[in-house]
């Protein structure tokens, strides 16, 4: 799905400015300071820097998630 369409569904729902772009070849996205990965509920969120989300994950590389239609 091309941004632009994605930009365009999220404008309907008014979370438009939720939308974060970022070179493809900046994989590391290493300009964040921490993340908090997806978990089973909001009150067991836990913050990790991308290295430690690397260290405990058993990180391989870094992948593209995104679907091309």
């Amino acid at each position: 799905m091309s941004i632009e369409k994605v930009r365009g569904y999220f404008k309907t729902k008014g979370i438009d400015e939720r939308i974060q772009e970022f070179d493809v070849s900046d994989v590391s996205l290493k300009h964040f300071k921490t993340v908090f990965p997806a978990c089973g509920s909001p009150n067991s969120a836990i913050e990790l820097s991308l290295e430690e989300l690397e260290e405990y994950s058993d990180f391989i590389k870094w992948i593209d998630v995104c679907k091309i239609l």
